[in-house]
């Protein structure tokens, strides 16, 4: 059986082993070797789609502008846009964002039916998740 002051020593050995293995090569924040941005400001997230005004069967490019402390966010895990038609039908589509750099990230598609959606943006960036919605008319073929 260890006596007392040699338990409180291998613990103190211990303790100081491990600080010092977690404190080395991290560069100022994250686990040795990864820079991850651990700012506890919240991300931004602007919800646009272009063009402006949608039709049925014509493309609509989504764009998710994703910031932080001002400054884009290039490092997101995952953008998705998802989009339900609002007058009560059970389709969805979802789009998987990609990077177009400077913090945006774009999706293409198109609608089949007239109607109101909800879009909601669904971005997970620096131990965050955002999802900012916005509603979106899509008119009939002229």
């Amino acid at each position: 059986m260890l006596n007392p002051r040699k338990t409180v020593s291998l613990l103190g050995i211990a303790f100081t082993l491990l600080l010092a293995g977690c404190a080395s090569g991290t560069g100022g924040g994250g686990h040795a070797g990864h820079s991850v941005d651990m700012s506890m400001e919240p991300i931004k997230v602007e919800l646009d789609w272009s063009p402006a005004e949608v039709t049925v069967s014509s493309p609509v490019t989504f764009e998710a502008t994703v910031t932080q402390e001002g400054k884009p966010v290039d490092d997101a895990r995952e953008v998705l846009f998802e989009i339900v038609n609002k007058e009560g039908k059970t389709e969805k589509m979802e789009l998987k964002g990609s990077s177009a750099g400077d913090g945006k990230y774009t999706a293409e598609g198109t609608f089949a039916e007239e109607g109101l959606y909800n879009v909601t943006s669904h971005v997970t960036a620096r131990t965050q998740h955002s999802m900012p919605s916005k509603e979106l008319s899509v008119k009939p073929l002229p």
